[in-house]
This record gives structure tokens, C-alpha cells and sequence, in this order.
């Protein structure tokens, strides 16, 4: 059947739909960018202007998606802690054997992804002006308490299936504070700490629930 003009020379939906994905696209640049700067020249460092020549933008951009310098550290804060949790955490929930899952999670923690020097130099830079900044402050307690209940439920599963008795809520906020130590450690002197030293030290603490 022969097709008519007119439906020959319909817009092409690809076209409207990167159109509508734009904005968002521009928004995530500016957060990289923001991440990056961060990672060169920490957080006291961060101006406008260094943002704007790492991303290769105007100010003009930033101001228009984002209102304020400000409001884009949180929402590049944010960003982090997402995907920290999707990356790390998220898949503990669904693997069957919480032992694979507590292990998987520690693994993922001091893996090349996680566990380099620009990552320990974002979240270093970031945890500098936490206790000044209460946006940030409630940013990161919500992800605090997120990751709190992914590490005490899998506990929990694992006291069940070992039939240990165990402090699951204490259990959990000292091995985050063993994960969050060895990151600071390893963000402050590099040299100090190698990832597979971190990892063990980790593993040793949790054997007797393993």
C-alpha cells in the first residue's frame, strides 16, 4: 500500500525526546563538574567560576537550572549519596544468603569504583562542611539512616539463619563507622592504607557473625 506524503514526512519522536532529556542532561554535567572541582581543589575551593570552566559552561547555565552555587553542592551532594547507595547497597537486599550479602557490600566498598583517590577526595571534601551546613547535615542523616536500616536488616537476616543473639542495630553502626574510618584514613594519606588492607580489616571485624 502505497503511503501518502503526508505520512511520509512526520517528525521524527527521537528528536522530542531529546529535546525534553536536555535539561536534565545539562543538570548532570553541572553536578560532574561540580564533583570534579571539588575533587581538585576540595570544598573551600569551589567557586562559580572554577565550576563553570570544568564543565565548559556560563554561569549564566548554572544559575538558570540550579538558582544558586548553593543549592548545586546539595544537589551534587545528593547525587553522591545515590548513587553511593544504588552501587553499594541496593543489591544487598535481593541475594538470598545475607553472609554473600554483607560480604558483597564490603567488597563493593573498597573496590576500584568506590575506593579511589578523586572519590575519597569528593567525599572528603564534602564531610569538611557538613557540620556547618544544616542542608547538607540533613542530607547526610537521611543517608546515614538509609544505609543504617540496609546493614541492620541483613544483620538481622544473619543472626536469624546463624541463631546468633546480637546488638544488630550496634553491630551495624560500628562497622559503618569502620567503613567511614578507613575511607578518611585513606582520603587523608593515601599511602597509608591499600584497599585490600581496608577490606580484610573489615571482614576480620564481621567474621564472627559469618
Amino acid at each position: 500500500m502505497a503511503h501518502s506524503p503526508t505520512a511520509t514526512k512526520k517528525p521524527a519522536k527521537p528528536a522530542a525526546v531529546r529535546s525534553r532529556e536536555q535539561p536534565e542532561v545539562r543538570k548532570r554535567l553541572l553536578i560532574d563538574a561540580t564533583t570534579r572541582s571539588i575533587a581538585q581543589y576540595g570544598y573551600s575551593g569551589i567557586t562559580i567560576e572554577r565550576i563553570c570552566a570544568e564543565g565548559g559552561v556560563s554561569r549564566g547555565l548554572i544559575n538558570h537550572h540550579f538558582g544558586s552555587k548553593d543549592e548545586l553542592l546539595q544537589q551534587s551532594y545528593k547525587t553522591l549519596c545515590d548513587q553511593w547507595t544504588a552501587y553499594a547497597l541496593d543489591g544487598m537486599k535481593a541475594m538470598a544468603d545475607p553472609a554473600d550479602a554483607l560480604r558483597s557490600c564490603i567488597n563493593k566498598n573498597f573496590d576500584e569504583a568506590m575506593f579511589n583517590p578523586q572519590q575519597l577526595r569528593i567525599w572528603l571534601g564534602f564531610w569538611s562542611v557538613i557540620p556547618k551546613s544544616p542542608k547538607l547535615q540533613k542530607l547526610d542523616r537521611a543517608l546515614y539512616q538509609l544505609d543504617l536500616k540496609i546493614y541492620q536488616d541483613v544483620l538481622e537476616r544473619l543472626a536469624q539463619k546463624n541463631g546468633l543473639h546480637i546488638d544488630t542495630r550496634a553491630q551495624s553502626i560500628a562497622l559503618m563507622a569502620l567503613i567511614a574510618g578507613l575511607w578518611l584514613q585513606a582520603a587523608l594519606d593515601p599511602q597509608s592504607l591499600s584497599a585490600a588492607q581496608a577490606r580484610a580489616m573489615c571482614l576480620n571485624a564481621v567474621a564472627h557473625l559469618l
